[in-house]
């Protein structure tokens, strides 16, 4: 039997509505989960069923819970997770985001649920927002289990977003330094890390772009390390801030399950996401959240609550 089929046995007497810890195998690695479970849960069911893909650097005490709670409020089984080398799960380098860690992670999630008998199979989604947008794209375009994905300003183009959002100078020496780190984690398994979002003082200078204060607003006042001790804003030196392999664009032309694209009127996604829809080949419906940043989709009840709404909807439409 393989690792992979070593999966940790979920009790069905100990779960209840809310949050239920749980367990799997991917890469041979032991993977943490929660799984959000709707009111009045009875195992002897069947429910809909939501794979969620975080934003990159996220552990899924962040909006994973804030989407879960959300959704098992409408009547879907949810499930947010840390992939390897994040939160609970097992893994080193710690912190290291890496697209080819999340897709074989997400598929081995979407095969995890698959065994539990109150999943219905048929209803069974993917929503993703931020990086987790291009994540859960890059499974489903392969994997017809999922029936439907939604993303919430979705960041599909990393390598625009790395390339582009920093001066030569800062990411020459960015580069120089991730290469200098590799060689040495090769000779010695060390590494450093340096802060995800560059050290920069708080409060933000009021010259600093929106969304980098959008980002401290959210990930050091909102859902920091302080409210999420699994959280660290820190990133391994050996790689890179945003890993420029991330991208949806290249093959968004070829994805034709049906899809659901929500952006921000304010946020920096909103051209990328309408990029991908615009491409995309199958049924598709497209939301723009009319005052909106990128981080207000993240937990802003004002702004998450009609996306939320729009999400199931369109899930429903697939039943």
């Amino acid at each position: 039997m393989s690792n992979n089929q070593k999966v940790q046995t979920v009790d069905y007497r100990h779960l209840k509505e809310g949050k239920n810890p749980v367990y799997f195998m991917s890469q041979g690695y032991k993977l943490a989960g929660d799984l959000y479970l709707p009111k009045d849960f009875d195992s002897n069911k069947k429910y809909p069923t939501v794979i969620y893909t975080r934003p990159g650097t996220q552990v899924k005490e962040q909006t994973g819970t804030t989407y879960g709670v959300k959704l098992s409020a409408k009547g879907y089984v949810f499930l947010a997770f840390d992939p390897k080398n994040f939160g609970d799960s097992e893994g080193e380098v710690r912190n290291y985001e890496s697209i080819h860690n999340m897709v074989p992670n997400t598929t081995d999630a979407i095969s995890f649920l698959r065994t539990l008998k109150f999943i219905d199979r048929d209803k069974f989604y993917g929503l993703g927002a931020c990086a987790g947008a291009p994540y859960i794209c890059n499974v489903a375009i392969g994997d017809v289990r999922i029936k439907a994905v939604a993303t919430l300003v979705g960041n599909f183009d990393a390598a625009a977003s790395l390339f582009g959002a920093y001066p030569k100078e800062l990411l020459d020496k960015m580069l120089a330094v991730a290469a200098e780190a590799k060689q040495r984690y090769y000779e010695t398994g060390e590494y450093d890390t340096a802060p995800t979002f560059g050290g920069m003082p708080i409060p933000l200078p009021d010259s600093a772009p929106k969304a980098m204060k959008d980002g401290y607003e959210y990930y050091f006042n909102r859902a920091g390390q302080d409210k999420c001790p699994n959280y660290s804003p820190y990133y391994p030196t050996i790689g890179l801030p945003v890993d420029p392999s991330r991208v949806f664009v290249n093959q968004a032309k070829y994805f034709t399950t049906p899809f659901l694209v929500i952006a921000g009127s304010e946020a920096f996604t909103r051209d990328m996401d309408k990029q991908v829809f615009d491409m995309a080949a199958g049924e598709k419906e497209w939301m723009v959240i009319e005052g909106a940043s990128h981080m207000d989709l993240y937990d802003i009840d004002q702004y998450l609550d009609p996306a939320m709404d729009k999400v199931d909807e369109f899930f429903k439409k697939y039943w």
